[in-house]
């Protein structure tokens, strides 16, 4: 019997890992909106063929990180305050649903785990560890997509949420006040663990419509902005 093993696996493996590198450069400002991203010189510094360099650039083009250009260049996607809006607005949607179904169906186990997740962002705002606490934000909002057990809207999720990342970076919009965090998470984690879905989905909801309404706020005091029409728009 043959001891060969697929190659196929290993393949896939060193295309996600580049990804994975590429967009760590992408999501800590590395490689800004516009980047141009040339596949011979990832390549070499990845020590990987183009082939994979390739399918690890249609991965992030499908997050919605990158694009093509010209059917043969790769670059950043552009940031605006424009496309912060609809990602945001898409968000609320989707994180609405999700706050409702895991509020009726998740099990006693995965409510537990949302205990300690709020209590992770609760104790890192408390020491107003910003980045933490931003980190244990987008976690807590993770947590109860994946508790709502779709296996679309988790999908779709993680690639939204991964373009908020990459959007609120580059924009240059600025984190809430750690304090503040605790207060906007507390009533939607105990509606969830409550199983009130009818109040779970409208917190989740009203608490992205307050983003969105920050953003165009800050946009707005920004007469340069250069997103023709951001400040017209309105949140759901």
């Amino acid at each position: 019997m043959s001891t060969l093993t697929s190659l196929k696996t290993q393949e896939r493996l060193l295309d996600r890992q580049a990804a994975n590198s590429i967009r760590q450069q992408i999501v800590n400002r590395t490689m800004p909106p516009g980047h141009r991203l040339l596949e011979a010189v990832l390549a070499r510094e990845l020590e990987v063929s183009r082939g994979t360099i390739r399918s690890a650039l249609m991965q992030l083009s499908n997050e919605g990180l990158v694009r093509q250009v010209a059917f043969t260049k790769w670059e950043v996607a552009p940031a605006s305050v424009e496309e912060a809006w609809e990602l945001y607005t898409l968000r609320s949607a989707l994180e609405g649903l999700a706050a409702s179904l895991a509020a009726q169906y998740a099990s006693p186990a995965e409510r537990d785990g949302l205990s300690r997740v709020f209590a992770e962002l609760e104790a890192a705002a408390n020491a107003d560890q910003r980045e933490a606490a931003a980190d244990a934000d987008f976690k807590l909002h993770k947590t109860i997509v994946a508790m709502s057990g779709h296996k679309r809207l988790i999908r779709d999720h993680e690639r939204i949420i991964l373009q908020v990342r990459f959007q609120m970076t580059h924009i240059g919009f600025a984190p809430r006040e750690t304090r503040d965090l605790i207060d906007d998470h507390r009533d939607l984690t105990e509606a969830v663990l409550k199983g009130d879905a009818a109040r779970a989905e409208q917190l989740a909801r009203t608490h992205n419509s307050a983003e969105v309404k920050r953003l165009l706020d800050a946009n707005a005091r920004q007469p340069s902005s250069g997103t023709p029409g951001a400040n017209t728009k309105k949140g759901d």
